[in-house]
């Protein structure tokens, strides 16, 4: 008996000492990363420290599943070109996105009266083709930050079209597989870079692939995904991802500290100018990154990174009027009030936990994580939760959402949301996560199925697009449901 209990004490003393040897030895590989210059940022943080990523089954499974999202995105996108109403895949809120480095590459101008004719066609141009700004040129309210990440989708279209007898028009199919193609991809690339980032989050990988997956099938993400990717919220997901894995990797980027700062700070502003309520997302942002505000080395880059894109869309906007605008949608929005604010997650038309509840189910995690977590978790949580209600205030008080699958301007915040909750269940006790690993497994299918039953309608408009649409003509599409007015 006492021999088995000695073996005991010294296998303990033994795990101990290894285990201080390793973490020891990987503190030592982050300062000799830094450079040998030691930062207080660098600790032991079992929440951030970068561990060695294992290739376990579930990251196999993932890539599979990544690959036949690919797959599926791109034939959806070939049907949509052969069968869709309309000939282009670049449509809606996308052409005036689109629009601008169709006009700089093509026309050399930022005139868009052409632009708008040819982008929207046959659909009528948007009312902003028949308004002047003070220098007379067609004004156009979308921002540029969508332009920016579609210029290399552009230039490989236009080298096909160089090459084939297509139009070299920046409208021609050439332009739009490209263009389109290379968000898809994108979208999806970034995707495995989250779940890269929770696993350096110390996230359990069966955790990490439910939150990965789950935004791309069990959300209207899918429609931005596969069907209009040029509208600008895949591409704002995309950057949050690839935020959320650059916060997750202690060592430089390339050895150096200015690189490490200038390439988030590069990357949050893009995000900023992507789509211009993603200002909210600016204080998850600089919590992401607050350990480069301890060193000036990496601070000053993320801060110059951030004036650079600003100062981008500001002079775009300059050259287009004239004169400094600090809001481009002049005379839009802000018509919701206070019915709006509950309608946007609540209301028949586009209610955001009606028609797609993982959102609540993201939320409510989040605010379980505030409620039972340790400190430093709960500023994790409730800084998220500011950025959410923060846009939920600002959706619900702008009114207006035009034709959406559910409630679109929301879809920016599932990689926020997901980190948090990710978080909260991997910090459950172990009674706990096995109490609920079984419900959650079957309430995740039952929102997947549900979630493509509602897509299935929408593409094949069985009910309206638009906010003439109710709840039961969503749901009930299949019988043909017909609210009567």
């Amino acid at each position: 008996m006492a021999s088995a209990l000695d073996r005991k004490q010294k296998t303990s003393v033994v795990d101990i000492a290894t285990t201080a040897v390793n973490l020891s030895l990987l503190g030592l590989n982050q300062w000799h990363n830094q450079g040998g210059d030691w930062d207080d940022s660098i600790s032991i943080d079992l929440e951030e420290v970068d561990m060695p990523q294992t290739h376990d089954r579930s990251q196999q499974l993932y890539l599979i599943f990544l690959l036949g999202m690919l797959g599926f995105s791109l034939v959806i996108l070939g049907i949509s070109a052969v069968k869709g109403n309309s000939p282009d895949l670049i449509v809606s809120d996308g052409n005036g996105y689109y629009a601008w480095v169709r006009s700089m590459v093509i026309d050399g101008d930022i005139n868009f009266q052409n632009d708008f004719e040819q982008l929207y066609f046959p659909d009528p141009p948007p009312p902003e083709w028949s308004q002047r700004t003070p220098t007379g040129l067609v004004p156009n309210k979308y921002p540029i930050g969508l332009a920016i990440l579609e210029t290399p989708g552009f230039l490989l279209g236009h080298a096909i079209a160089q090459l084939t007898p297509f139009a070299k028009d920046g409208i021609s199919l050439p332009y739009q597989l490209s263009v389109t193609g290379s968000l898809v991809g994108l979208i999806l690339g970034s995707f495995y870079l989250l779940y890269q980032a929770l696993r350096n989050y110390q996230i359990f990988s069966q955790t990490a692939l439910l939150f990965c997956v789950m935004p791309l099938i069990g959300t209207n993400l899918i429609q931005y995904l596969a069907k209009e990717p040029a509208m600008a919220h895949g591409a704002g997901v995309a950057l949050i991802n690839i935020l959320i894995f650059l916060s997750s990797i202690k060592t430089s980027l390339g050895k150096s500290k200015f690189l490490s700062g200038l390439v988030p700070g590069l990357l949050i502003g893009l995000t900023l100018i992507i789509r211009l309520s993603n200002i909210v997302f600016l204080p998850f942002f600089l919590w992401l990154f607050r350990a480069n505000f301890r060193d000036r080395y990496k601070s000053l880059p993320l801060v110059l990174g951030i004036g650079i894109m600003l100062f981008l869309q500001q002079f775009s906007l300059f050259c287009l009027w004239g004169k400094p605008i600090a809001n481009s949608y002049q005379g839009q929005g802000f018509t919701g009030g206070i019915q709006g604010i509950f309608a946007i997650i609540l209301g028949t038309h586009y209610g955001l936990f009606l028609y797609h509840p993982w959102y609540l189910v993201l939320v409510g995690l989040n605010i379980v994580g505030v409620w039972f977590l340790a400190r430093p978790q709960k500023l994790w949580h409730g800084i998220i939760l500011f950025c959410f209600t923060c846009l939920w205030l600002l959706n619900g008080l702008w009114g207006f959402s035009g034709d959406s699958f559910g409630s679109r301007a929301f879809i920016e915040t599932l990689p926020v949301l997901s980190l948090g909750a990710a978080m909260t269940v991997e910090h459950l006790s172990d009674r706990a996560f096995h109490f609920i690993r079984l419900p959650g497994v079957i309430l995740a299918g039952l929102l997947i199925i549900t979630n493509i039953y509602l897509w299935g309608g929408y593409l094949l408009q069985k009910y309206p697009q638009n906010s003439d649409r109710t709840l039961e003509q969503a749901y009930l599409w299949i019988i043909g449901f017909q609210t009567k007015l």
